[in-house]
C-alpha cells in the first residue's frame, strides 16, 4: 500500500508545474525552443535576436547582460515594467537598446549606452550624462526613437535666441534647449523623436526668413567700403534714438522713419521740414528751425 502511494506521489511531482500569476518563468517566451536572446556575430559586428513575450524589463536587461557581455548599471528600481518584443532577424545592439528605451520611457526612465556599459537613469538625469553629440539640420537624417542625444542645429537667417524663446514651450521638462549666440546655433538635449520634430520647425522658420531677405552689393568708386558701412550704421542708430525722443517730446525731426539728413544740420535750400535735428542747425530758406 505504501509502495502505491509513493508511486502516485512521484507521478504527480513529475507532471507539469502550474505557475501562479505572480510567478515569472525563466523562459519569457512559451516557445522553449528559442532562446530569449540570440547573439549573431558576423564580420566583427554583433547583432541580437530578441524573443520576449510579456517579460519583466528587469529580466530583459539581465538576459542582455548575460548573453552580450553588457554591464548594466541602474540607480533606479525597475518595477512594474513588462515588454513583448520578437525580432526574427538579427538587429544591432543600438536598436535593441532603443526598443528597451521605448518601454522605459513610460516609467520616466531611459538608458545611456557608453562603450560596454548600459546605465539606467531617469529622464531628468539623462541630460547630465555623457550623451552622444550630433550636429546638422536635416530632419530626414534622424531616425525617430526614444534615445537621448544632444544635437547642435546651426541657424542661418533667424537668431538662435529668438528661436529658443519661441520653441521653449514645445520642449518637455526633462529636455534642455539652449541658444549659442556666437555660432548662432541651437543646442538641444532630448529624445531623437522630439529633436526631429523641433528641427523640422527650425528649418521651416529659417527657410521662410531666407525667402523674405534680400542682399544687394553696391560697388563704391570714391569711398572706403568700411567707412561707408560704419557711417550708415551710425545714421540708422542715431535716427532710432532721435525718433524715440521726438515721439516723447513732439519736437525735432520728422517724427517718423529714417531721415538721412538728421546728422547734417539744415536741409537743402527751400526744403522746409529737414531741420537741424541732432546738430541744432538752422534749415534752409523757407525751412523751420530744427529741434534741439
Amino acid at each position: 500500500m505504501r509502495t502505491v502511494a509513493l508511486t502516485i506521489l512521484l507521478a504527480i511531482l513529475a507532471g507539469p508545474v502550474l505557475l501562479s500569476p505572480g510567478h515569472i518563468s525563466a523562459q519569457p517566451n512559451s516557445d522553449s525552443a528559442k532562446e530569449p536572446v540570440e547573439v549573431v556575430k558576423k564580420n566583427g559586428d554583433m547583432k541580437v535576436k530578441l524573443n520576449f513575450q510579456d517579460a519583466p524589463l528587469q529580466t530583459v536587461l539581465e538576459y542582455l547582460s548575460e548573453t552580450t557581455g553588457l554591464t548594466v548599471v541602474s540607480d533606479e528600481p525597475i518595477i512594474d515594467g513588462r515588454m513583448t518584443v520578437i525580432s526574427r532577424q538579427p538587429i544591432p545592439m543600438t536598436e535593441a537598446v532603443s526598443l528597451i528605451n521605448s518601454m522605459l520611457k513610460e516609467k520616466s526612465l531611459t538608458t545611456i549606452l557608453t562603450g560596454n556599459v548600459l546605465k539606467v537613469v531617469t529622464l531628468e538625469k539623462a541630460k547630465q550624462e555623457y550623451t552622444p553629440v550630433l550636429d546638422g539640420r536635416n530632419p530626414d537624417a534622424i531616425v525617430a526613437s526614444d534615445d537621448i542625444v544632444t544635437y547642435v542645429i546651426p541657424v542661418k537667417y533667424v537668431t538662435a535666441r529668438a528661436l529658443r524663446d519661441n520653441l521653449q514651450t514645445l520642449v518637455p521638462e526633462h529636455a534642455v534647449l539652449q541658444a549659442n549666440e556666437d555660432g548662432n546655433a541651437l543646442i538641444i538635449t532630448d529624445t531623437k523623436a522630439n529633436i526631429k520634430r523641433l528641427m523640422k520647425i527650425v528649418v521651416a522658420l529659417d527657410t521662410h526668413m531666407a525667402s523674405v531677405s534680400e542682399i544687394r552689393v553696391f560697388r563704391l568708386t570714391n569711398a572706403d567700403a568700411r567707412s561707408a558701412a560704419d557711417m550708415i550704421n551710425t545714421m540708422f542708430s542715431s535716427d532710432q534714438q532721435g525718433s524715440g525722443r521726438s515721439s516723447r517730446t513732439g519736437r525735432g525731426g520728422t517724427g517718423s522713419g529714417f531721415n538721412p539728413f538728421t546728422r547734417f544740420g539744415g536741409g537743402p535750400a527751400g526744403g522746409g521740414g529737414f531741420g537741424g535735428g541732432m546738430t541744432g542747425g538752422r534749415g534752409g530758406p523757407g525751412g523751420g528751425r530744427g529741434g534741439r
